[in-house]
């Protein structure tokens, strides 16, 4: 039940590897993610998330999550960079 597997050039035991979770993981600092905001409300969108926002503006949800699957490249973090351009639409909308 332990596999053997190549890591890094050192034969590794599956049982000796440290799981990676959300506690090992750091989370954004409150510094760091409010200079991401400012500098997101100064400089805009990506051309990525323009092209997001098109699509969305449109009705087009699938087509927008496709381009975003394609770039970015997983699916967990496409839904998560459509849902919060579809808030952004919101907020702007209401505004």
């Amino acid at each position: 039940k332990n596999w053997i597997f190549f890591f890094f050039k050192q034969v590794m035991w599956r049982k000796n590897l440290k799981k990676i979770t959300k506690k090992n993981k750091n989370p954004i600092s409150f510094g760091h993610g409010v200079v991401k905001k400012f500098v997101k409300n100064i400089i805009g969108l990506s051309p990525l998330e323009k092209k997001i926002y098109e699509n969305l503006n449109s009705g087009k949800d699938k087509k927008a999550l496709k381009i975003a699957k394609k770039k970015i490249g997983d699916i967990k973090r496409s839904k998560k960079k459509r849902d919060s351009i579809n808030n952004f639409l919101r907020a702007k909308s209401s505004s």
